[in-house]
């Protein structure tokens, strides 16, 4: 039985599915569960546009690849995300996709995804809403490599990976796994792997937060985000989300200052 529960729990925050609903989709992608090793190409560019793909387990990116070698990701994807929604009416693909750990996902005829969400509105509001979310999060990224120094690059970064695997229920408290390499959040955040490094020493020696191996812990996350001037908006989470509850400070509010501890620290040079 495959299991779906970081999608519903992505969506049950804001468009929650009932029964019928969540049996539908669990119907609609049984027997269609595919496995991807780490570090292997779904697709490349230039490939027809193949089926949707909703993440089951593992990460995933989408990715740009340059003449001389270097890469440019541009989406990331977590357990619950779908990958493929906007690209409904092009014949070919215009970037490409690899896993990044192992991978699960389950790839689903557009015909089909489209026929159970005119059957049940409340599906096809919840892919509409998903879509949203997704493109939210690419405002984020050009506002992030467009004017954000290398510090707040990265800050931001992991304060969007936690809220998102906060959303899909995958994180614990203010830990969560991330089986990125400074490689991958170099190309990530339009770095060298030596800016990320340094970069993640600081936050590290800044008591912000600790990353070993797979596992990221946000020490101080009241912190972090004042120094990413992140807002979580954009990820539309539930009101009552643990992240949120718990935060000293919200919205605008935390995001609009930087407070003179934070100004003294290295972190912005």
């Amino acid at each position: 039985m495959i299991v779906l529960n970081p999608l519903f729990s992505k969506l049950d925050g804001k468009m929650p599915l009932g029964q019928e609903e969540r049996a539908a989709l669990a119907g609609l992608i049984q027997s269609k569960a595919r496995r991807l090793p780490a570090r292997q190409d779904l697709y490349v560019e230039g490939d027809a546009i193949s089926p949707i793909r909703i993440i089951l387990d593992g990460w995933a990116c989408r990715y740009e690849q340059f003449a001389d070698g270097r890469r440019q990701i541009v989406e990331l994807f977590l357990p619950g995300d779908i990958m493929g929604q906007d690209c409904q009416f092009v014949e070919r693909q215009d970037h490409s996709a690899c896993s990044i750990s192992a991978l699960s996902y389950a790839l689903v005829p557009r015909s089909e995804l489209d026929a159970v969400a005119r059957q049940f509105p409340a599906i096809g509001q919840a892919l509409l809403w998903d879509a949203s979310v997704a493109a939210a999060i690419h405002r984020q990224w050009i506002r992030s490599l467009g004017r954000l120094s290398a510090t707040q690059r990265i800050a931001h970064l992991f304060c969007e990976l936690l809220y998102r695997s906060a959303r899909a229920g995958l994180a614990r408290g203010t830990t969560f796994d991330m089986p990125m390499g400074q490689r991958d959040l170099g190309d990530a955040r339009g770095l060298s792997t030596v800016q990320v490094n340094r970069t993640v020493q600081l936050l590290r020696s800044a008591g912000l937060l600790e990353w070993r191996r797979r596992i990221v812990e946000i020490s101080d996350l009241p912190r972090l985000t004042r120094i990413a001037m992140f807002r979580p908006n954009y990820l539309e989470l539930a009101p009552d989300s643990e992240l949120l509850m718990s935060r000293s400070d919200t919205g605008s509010e935390i995001a609009a200052r930087t407070g003179p501890e934070d100004r003294d620290l290295p972190l912005f040079r």
